[in-house]
């Protein structure tokens, strides 16, 4: 039981202490170890998240260390950063407010678990962001510190993300108040050869987006279930275990070089492995494998990289033309069966940009980073949407403020403007600020 005094209640007021702004607590969200979190709403403005730490761990560091993420000021629009600390003239300590969740965001933890997956189309979306977040965090000279599935919340209509539990951000060589959760943990930290740093959090994030995709964890297999189902007399704790094949032995459950640990029969990555791009397996192999044992950013994937992997698997989604299952371009397997009917049917037509291929499915998108190749990959300026009159055929309907000049093989020029859409067919698209050639795929 918190002693009275130590936490604030609903209807009290706080004062917000940059702003110089009085606040007052509507509800209580939620709680953790470091403290409680409610929802507080400010005078004459937007409704926040209130997090107010408990004494025991409201350290001078850890309230520095929070000042000094204000001052910063948010590295990306995904993160609910802490926005000001806050205190009260009646309640001990201190805590901070930051932008308050939308509730169409739900815990990734709860994604997983859901009987319905998205599309690939959805999960590239939310890798995307996720990778891009982490990507601008580091570019800032920050490091996440304890990435797992209970501090990220996507929107699973929309595919976006929203980062919570800010509070443990910092630089790699400052002040650490937590290590990270261990089934998330990089191995050397799991062994406390290092604090947790951007190159730790890589492996955090790997893991992430590999719970993503391949609905497992990418170290829990046959090897890893034997150890949990052994009863013998020296039986070890589920955490023990956990230490033990998440830092001193771990092994990939798709190693190539070592099948000891491939999920067991029933596990869905065993059903989800085969469905991805061999892009999506490369990079995965190398975080697993080389990027278990050399802790470096030249052998560890980079959140950039991962970041125009994601770009690259959401540009090659499509729907098969015979079942309407959610499948992925591969150009290393163009021929590819359908993994849901088993048919090798003809594919959409594909733009080819100077930096991209865009599968010109129904729902593709062309942004910014497609045509200006820019960071911009949230502003639609073009969308393919069915055709009205031809079924299976598409339209590219023009959703900037540009008029394109398409000339399509065989006809004569034509232009498009904001808001027209013109049907798919193979030919140059001039979009003023680039050039494309809509073609069939391999």
């Amino acid at each position: 039981m918190t002693a009275a005094g130590t936490l604030p209640r609903p209807g009290e007021t706080v004062e917000m202490i940059r702003a110089a702004s009085p606040i007052t607590v509507v509800d209580r969200l939620g709680e953790g170890g470091q403290g409680v979190v409610y929802r507080a709403r400010l005078d004459g403005g937007p409704t926040l998240a209130l997090k107010w730490y408990r004494p025991t761990t409201a350290s001078p560091q850890q309230r520095q260390a929070i000042a000094d993420l204000v001052t910063r000021g948010t590295p990306h629009g995904c993160f609910s950063w802490p926005l000001d600390l806050v205190r009260s003239a009646n309640v001990d300590g201190w805590g901070y407010v930051m932008p308050l969740i939308s509730p169409e965001f739900a815990p990734f933890a709860q994604l997983l678990n859901d009987d319905v997956q998205p599309s690939f189309r959805v999960m590239a979306s939310i890798g995307r962001q996720l990778a891009e977040a982490i990507a601008c965090l580091h570019a800032s000279g920050l490091c996440y510190r304890d990435l797992n599935s209970q501090n990220v919340y996507v929107d699973r209509e929309r595919g976006a993300v929203a980062i919570c539990d800010n509070d443990n951000v910092g630089t790699d060589r400052g002040y650490v108040a937590v290590y990270g959760t261990l089934l998330y943990m990089a191995p050397e930290v799991v062994r406390r050869e290092t604090t947790p740093t951007t190159v730790t959090d890589l492996h955090s994030l790997a893991v992430l987006l590999f719970k993503l995709l391949m609905r497992g964890h990418p170290l829990e297999g046959r090897r890893v279930d034997a150890l949990y189902s052994w009863n013998g007399r020296n039986h070890a704790s589920d955490e023990e275990i956990a230490v033990q094949y998440c830092g001193y032995e771990p092994l990939f459950v798709f190693d190539p070089a070592d099948d000891a640990n491939r999920p067991v029969d029933g596990d869905p990555m065993l059903r989800m492995w085969p469905l991805y791009p061999g892009f999506v397996v490369h990079a995965f192999t190398q975080a697993f494998t080389r990027g278990l044992h050399d802790p470096s950013l030249g052998v560890r994937v980079t959140a950039q990289t991962w970041r125009k992997l994601f770009v690259r698997l959401g540009d090659g989604c499509f729907r098969c033309p015979a079942c309407s299952a959610n499948r992925i371009y591969d150009a290393e397997e163009p021929d590819k069966a359908c993994w849901s009917c088993g048919r090798r049917t003809a594919l959409p037509l594909a733009l080819e940009l100077p930096s991209h291929t865009v599968v010109l499915d129904r729902d593709a998108v062309l942004t910014p980073g497609h045509l200006h190749r820019n960071r911009d990959w949230s502003t639609n300026w073009a969308r393919v949407e069915s055709h009205p009159q031809e079924s299976g055929r598409v339209v590219l309907r023009n959703l900037g403020d540009a008029v394109w000049k398409v000339h399509a093989d065989g006809e004569e020029p034509k232009v498009v403007r904001p808001a027209q859409a013109f049907a798919v067919r193979p030919g140059i698209i001039n979009f003023g600020v680039a050039q494309g050639r809509v073609r069939t795929l391999p």
